[in-house]
């Protein structure tokens, strides 16, 4: 729901939503939009991707899996009041509900590269070890609704209280100024990650090591931020030149730290030409390592924050980040 709220009387009134149309705008537009902000939609501490949808193939925009290896099947087009809606994605249902582990490993390799197994990526994400035969056990159908599609939203809930497990993402688009459409889009979670748009110029990025030793040891040798594919690596276009960037190691804590240059270099992952512009990276001056890490309790105790560092990057508030910055330099922790 948006407010127009009248500053003076202190009188407030609904916004009225519109439709894509209003705006001459199409469904693959919205899906353009949507995937360019995917890293603040989607629930990556929650979610592991598999895949994003490619053109002219029968697939769902986007699957992934939760911790108990259910699988999430997204429809991100921008139907209204259309019957096809929820049997479109149901489609999907039929095409990979019967999905083995061997099946779902390809399609992951298939997105992230042939090296990148599926068990391990899920034990790194959330640290449990399925067998093979606990992954796709369950189905879990997600549609794209605008708010005001009515008649979407009450199938949807028909076919959830018949034991279906379907699930309304909804967004809201409204008016703005000249050649402006707003729109309101809510994360797709079940849980809030207050930290995730913190921006006062300090973060901890993952090194991405539970994926990729090589990425690891290229942020560290080569001093650089990075992130890798969509929707994770447009995470290091909010980085501005300044800002202090934290990197973190799974299970061991902040291993270095610099300053982002604000220049942004979009390479070939791993130096494969087949994925091209796949990293996305930053250097970071005054780059220096920290011996011995600073661990994740150490973190908390620092800041008084219970963060949750499984997120690719997140951002702190300025006095968590000069306290932790003190912190390394104050005990000796800076690495000769």
């Amino acid at each position: 729901m948006l407010l127009n709220v009248n500053t003076k009387s202190g009188q407030a009134e609904k916004r009225r939503a519109k439709r894509l149309q209003d705006f001459g705008f199409d469904e693959r537009g919205l899906q353009d939009v949507l995937f360019k902000t995917m890293d603040r939609l989607f629930p990556e501490d929650e979610l592991l991707l598999l895949m994003q949808s490619r053109h002219w193939q029968e697939e769902p925009d986007l699957m992934a899996l939760n911790r108990d290896g259910d699988l999430f099947i997204f429809e991100l087009k921008a139907w209204e009041a259309d019957s096809s809606n929820l049997l479109q994605v149901l489609r999907y249902g039929q095409i990979f509900g019967g999905s083995s582990y061997a099946d779902l490993d390809r399609i992951y390799r298939r997105s992230f590269g042939q090296s990148h197994e599926l068990k391990a990526a899920h034990k790194a994400k959330f640290g449990v070890e399925l067998s093979e035969a606990n992954y796709n056990r369950k189905q879990i159908f997600v549609v794209m609704t605008n708010g005001i599609d009515r008649k979407t939203r009450e199938v949807i809930q028909y076919w959830r209280q018949a034991g279906l497990d379907t699930r309304p993402w909804v967004y809201r688009i409204y008016a703005g100024g000249t050649d402006e459409m707003l729109l309101e889009m809510s994360p797709f979670r079940v849980t809030d990650n207050p930290y995730e748009d913190y921006s006062e110029g300090y973060y901890i990025l993952n090194t991405n090591i539970g994926n990729s030793e090589v990425d690891h040891h290229a942020m560290l040798s080569e001093g650089k931020a990075a992130a890798y594919y969509d929707p994770w690596k447009y995470k290091i276009e909010r980085l501005q030149k300044g800002d202090v960037v934290f990197l973190y190691q799974s299970g061991v804590g902040i291993v270095a730290f610099g300053e982002a240059d604000g220049k942004i270099m979009k390479l070939p992952y791993q130096g494969n030409p087949e994925d091209a512009d796949e990293e996305y990276a930053m250097k970071l001056n005054r780059f220096q390592r920290v011996n011995p890490p600073m661990s994740a309790a150490e973190i908390k105790q620092v800041t008084g924050t219970n963060y949750v560092f499984m997120s690719t990057m997140f951002g702190m508030d300025a006095e968590s980040g000069k306290a932790v910055r003190n912190y390394i330099v104050q005990n000796g922790r800076i690495a000769p």
